[in-house]
């Protein structure tokens, strides 16, 4: 059968002919109206060195549409809206590389160009909002296409996701069954779908049934079982599909893939290796320019500092970071020399155990003056490349945490420290100091689970409007 996910290439295929097909059918027809001759001098190699890049642009600007989802694609108002997006932002780019970078001679391409562009978006409207989704629809009814699904949970969530599922008819999912611990369960029959095992035969289950997709629907249940639950499921190298109103914090602040008409937490198998190696990279530029470029700023607000309050320009602070090893964390000085944080860890402590804001103290008098200016604005937080250099921070990843906060942590929330702690993060951007504390470490697990250097590049993006805004920072 097929595999829509690890098949994106049928539709890699199918642009590629349609580029094919207007290649074709473009030059042609320049060839009649220009009056030049297919072979003529300097003529096929300025058209196939045009033809490399608007290939080379289609694919990306598309990837960047999510014109390779099988959400959007099926959704005609969306797939029309992102086709268009995705044509206009190729265009502006081959346009750039033309005219302004003389990458091909403008004189002997400008009616080419029009062509181009404008007769692939007739093409692509026509094959991919109506054509493409028609015959997807008919496969998924004959079931040609399908992915064998297995379901974690036997209960009423569950049960209501199933009930969806199947009156999707974009879903290609093909249900399998149920898995549940509750013996009473075995071999009952739920929205038309067995118990067909505990969750410890898993494995076992998808073996044997070919199983593509597992999906996690549990409520009442705590964190730390559901965590459990998923590392287990980890184990299967599937894609898992998470649906618990403990993670609900993750589809109303980020736009989730959907699961046949569902949102869901989505965790893939990948390979971290080349990922991290690239991100160590990414990291240790990225921080060295930071450093050369506003090492004169830096020095205004080390002056400042050192002239309004007596003591160290760096509060080095410890905190816990990857593997549970503690470093010390550097901060421009926000605060008068020797500050007591005796205020500032019983606020911590209640608000990890009553689950409340990650909302700063108001009024703290500690801060000095121009404390309160560069923590509003996050600048505090600069000296922390050096970290990054150093490898024990990255630019994106979970916030670190001072040791005794790391003490009232319950053991599901530190599996944030499965990776580097990073100068900004998914809460960061998503709330700052509005989330709650068990909504910020859901949060970081779904960047845990979901990172990558798309999302990284994402985060440091939205990163910048939170800091020059001085969203949430006080």
């Amino acid at each position: 059968m097929f595999n829509i996910p690890k098949h994106k290439w049928l539709l890699y295929l199918h642009d590629f002919i349609i580029l094919l097909l207007v290649d074709f059918t473009v030059h042609s027809f320049s060839e009649v109206i220009e009056k030049r001759y297919l072979y003529s001098q300097g003529f096929i190699g300025n058209h196939l060195l045009g033809d490399l890049i608007i290939v080379g642009l289609i694919y990306i600007f598309f990837a960047a549409n999510r014109l390779y989802r099988y959400q959007v694609v099926l959704n005609r108002a969306q797939h029309m809206v992102a086709l268009i997006k995705a044509h206009y932002q190729s265009f502006i780019l081959f346009v750039f590389f033309t005219y302004f970078l003389k990458i091909i001679d403008p004189y002997s391409s400008r009616l080419l160009v029009f062509l181009m562009f404008s007769t692939l978006f007739v093409f692509f409207t026509i094959s991919r909002v109506f054509v493409v989704p028609s015959v997807y629809f008919w496969l998924v009814k004959e079931k040609i296409i399908k992915r064998n699904l297995i379901i974690i949970g036997a209960g009423d969530l569950s049960q209501k996701k199933v009930r969806s599922l199947e009156e999707n008819r974009n879903s290609y999912f093909n249900i399998v069954g149920y898995l549940d611990n509750d013996s009473a369960k075995q071999g009952q029959e739920f929205e038309g779908h067995n118990v067909i095992g505990h969750i410890k035969d898993l494995k076992m289950v998808v073996e044997q049934h070919k199983v593509k997709d597992i999906l996690i629907a549990i409520n009442n249940i705590s964190a730390y079982d559901l965590q459990c639950i998923i590392e287990f499921a980890k184990n299967s190298k599937r894609t898992i599909h998470v649906v618990s109103e403990l993670y609900s914090i993750i589809t109303e602040k980020i736009e989730i893939e959907e699961i046949g008409g569902l949102t869901a937490f989505r965790i893939r198998p990948a390979s971290t290796t080349i990922y991290e190696s690239i991100k160590r990279i990414v990291d240790l530029v990225v921080s060295l320019s930071f450093i050369i470029v506003f090492f004169p700023v830096w020095l205004i607000f080390i002056s400042i500092i050192k002239i309004t309050s007596p003591g160290p320009i760096l509060y080095k602070a410890r905190v816990i970071g990857r593997h549970e090893k503690e470093f010390l964390m550097f901060k421009f000085r926000s605060m008068y020399h020797n500050a007591s944080t005796k205020l500032h860890e019983e606020k911590t402590k209640k608000m990890i155990s009553e689950n409340g804001t990650t909302e700063k103290l108001k009024n703290d008098p500690r801060i000095t003056p121009i404390g309160r200016f560069i923590r509003k604005f996050s600048i505090d937080e600069f000296p922390q490349l050096l970290n990054v250099i150093r490898g024990e921070m990255s630019l994106v990843g979970p916030r670190p945490n001072v040791p005794y906060e790391f003490e009232v942590m319950s053991k599901w929330q530190k599996k944030r420290f499965q990776v580097k702690p990073g100068m900004t993060g998914m809460w960061q951007i998503k709330g700052r100091d509005e989330v709650r504390f068990s909504d910020q470490i859901a949060l970081d697990v779904y960047y845990i689970e979901n990172r990558s250097l798309k999302l990284d590049l994402e985060i440091l993006f939205k990163t910048i409007p939170v800091v020059v805004f001085g969203k949430g920072g006080k």
